[in-house]
């Protein structure tokens, strides 16, 4: 009797903290993202006002990017001189990246922007 409710407890806690994960995985992703697209336009932003080479900046953007497994998809510089970098990561999914409806949730892209500083 009581080993059955045991069991079944383990079950539930198994596939909650299953869904906690598999769910939550994005939103952990975009959370970390936002961090590394913020310093990886404000280390290009430093980089154009130091050397005013764009190729430099956009350099360090993608290093900025790569160092934390994610790619530069995006890199602009506006007409006041502002770096605009867009990233993208792929959150890690055991199912629902499988499945049409729920693809584009692990696909986290994630924009930043900033103006040189001296």
């Amino acid at each position: 009797m009581i080993s059955s409710w045991l069991l079944k407890i383990v079950i539930v806690v198994a596939v909650l903290g299953f869904l906690v994960i598999e769910l939550g995985s994005p939103l952990v992703t975009r959370a970390t993202l936002d961090s590394t697209a913020h310093s990886a336009a404000d280390d290009a932003a430093h980089e154009m006002f130091q050397s005013h080479d764009p190729d430099k900046a956009q350099a360090i953007a993608a290093q900025d990017a790569q160092d934390d497994h994610a790619q530069l998809q995006q890199f602009s510089i506006d007409d006041q001189g502002a770096i605009h970098v867009t990233l993208f990561k792929e959150a890690k999914s055991y199912v629902l990246h499988k499945f049409q409806p729920t693809r584009d949730w692990y696909n986290v892209h994630v924009s930043a922007s900033a103006a040189p500083k001296p």
